[in-house]
């Protein structure tokens, strides 16, 4: 099975039923060569690449899934529950759960994986247990690259991974030749009563991170060398210091060697390296201090990738610029040239046109959006399957994700079965595998399997559930 639709189904002493559609996808991320996506019931899923286990399904290999397989549970057992944010490194991945914690797989030869070692895990591993005091109370996380951010209920930032440019943000450098940053360290300026205490958002590019203050201001911190600091100089910054003159900021998103930042008013403003356009000011100057993105307006969400940038518009139309030699623009062409100017997707693989998107992300250089019918699109590279098409051939606009479609409800209906048993028959148009999976506290999520790999065939499917008196909650993973 490579993709699934989720379906809960009580049972008690009679069983009843929710008719109900599948998980929707509440977060998407993305880093080198591979994808990452949140479900509204706590599960993860990724698809791409597996350098260093990054895919978290309990195996390093050189091998890729072209499509969305689900992160195995700590100690590769069942699946990973209760997660309720996510975020994508470059060769590692990462994943806040409900109560707190926080957990990391993939690589980890800089210590980005926040466990006290170096080395790789395939499937997720708590991070900061050896931090003083230990990774716990965490609300937020930012991130991307090689090191990882994460923001606790008290408002402290904390880091931990690549510090050769003091991205830790708490006054040092880590030289390669020494031992790498592997437990998570307070970053300054955000204890109680500093500028950034309490972040609205936390984010990393490859060599700074960077935080919105709840004033409405940005501060960076780490290198400078392409004008990332936004102070108007190349130098860099081993604490975090405020972007002057930026002011009414409601959301930021670093890319590689850029930052982009959103106004109030709608209007967009980026600073940082500019080679291909992705500043967006109609230049390709590097720009040492914020400047405003020409061409869009009344925009609601930014997101920077790497050397190229994307911007929702209320109308739920996204527009990009930047770099495009692997159709990171979504214009159903691909070319060397840099694109300084905004321009609109339009369409997608089969010429609809494409809008109502309700949230995107660019990422290494691909791109996922998810469209209010929570279908999920992807564009750009895809050497890997990181578009999760199926294939690896690149994208040069919009194409679907496969499993991850628009919503469609699952009608089910309920007899009496053999004597302890209920049947669930439904209609099906296609033949889909899925597991009849169980569970006694949904808190814990589903870790058990009743039937496994059955197939469901036109015209009508029947599967036969014990009744349990109200001990135990069924679902059918499609």
């Amino acid at each position: 099975m490579n993709h699934f639709r989720h379906l809960v189904i009580l049972t008690l002493l009679l069983v009843y039923i929710i008719s109900a559609h599948g998980a929707d996808v509440v977060s998407v991320w993305g880093g080198a060569r591979g994808t990452i996506i949140l479900k509204s019931d706590g599960t993860i899923w990724t698809w791409g690449a597996n350098f260093n286990g990054k895919l978290g399904i309990g195996e390093a290999n050189d091998l890729r899934a072209l499509t969305p397989v689900e992160v195995h549970g700590a100690g590769n057992a069942g699946f990973f529950n209760s997660v309720k944010a996510i975020m994508g490194g470059e060769i590692h991945n990462v994943a806040l759960k409900s109560d707190g914690t926080v957990w990391c797989w993939g690589w980890n030869a800089f210590g980005q994986l926040g466990n006290g070692t170096t080395d790789d895990s395939w499937v997720p591993t708590q991070a900061g247990l050896t931090a003083t005091p230990p990774m716990t109370n965490v609300v937020k996380l930012g991130g991307r690259p090689y090191f990882t951010l994460a923001e606790k209920a008290d408002g402290t930032i904390w880091a931990w991974g690549m510090n050769q440019y003091g991205q830790m943000g708490n006054g040092t450098v880590t030289p390669q030749s020494s031992p790498p940053n592997s437990v998570p360290v307070m970053v300054s300026n955000s204890a109680p009563g500093g500028p950034i205490n309490g972040a609205l958002q936390i984010t990393c590019g490859y060599q700074f991170g960077a935080a919105l203050a709840t004033n409405g201001t940005v501060w960076i911190w780490g290198s400078g060398s392409h004008g990332e600091q936004g102070t108007g100089a190349v130098t860099a910054n081993y604490i975090p210091v405020q972007v002057p003159g930026l002011t009414n900021i409601t959301q930021i998103s670093a890319g590689w060697f850029h930052i982009l930042a959103r106004k109030s008013d709608g209007t967009v403003w980026a600073w940082g390296n500019n080679s291909s356009g992705e500043v967006g000011d109609g230049t390709t100057n590097n720009d040492f201090t914020p400047a405003r993105v020409l061409n869009v307006s009344n925009i609601v969400a930014v997101s920077g990738g790497d050397s190229h940038s994307s911007a929702l518009a209320t109308d739920g139309t996204i527009w990009k610029w930047g770099r495009n030699d692997v159709g990171e623009l979504g214009i159903n062409s691909a070319d060397t040239n840099a694109h300084p100017l905004p321009v609109k997707i339009l369409t997608d693989k089969f010429g609809n046109g494409f809008s109502n998107v309700v949230m995107m992300a660019a990422r290494d250089y691909h791109n996922i959006a998810v469209k209010a019918d929570v279908s999920v699109w992807m564009w750009g590279a895809n050497d890997q399957g990181q578009c999760g098409d199926g294939t690896q051939n690149d994208a040069w606009h919009p194409v679907p994700v496969a499993g991850l479609g628009a919503r469609v409800p699952l009608p089910l209906n309920v007899t009496a079965g053999s004597p302890g048993f209920a049947n669930l028959s439904w209609s099906a148009a296609t033949g889909q595998f899925f597991n009849v999976e169980f569970s006694a506290n949904l808190a814990g999520g589903f870790g058990g399997t009743l039937q496994s790999n059955l197939l469901a065939t036109p015209p009508t499917n029947v599967v036969s559930v014990p009744l349990t008196n109200g001990a135990m909650f069924y679902r059918l993973r499609f």
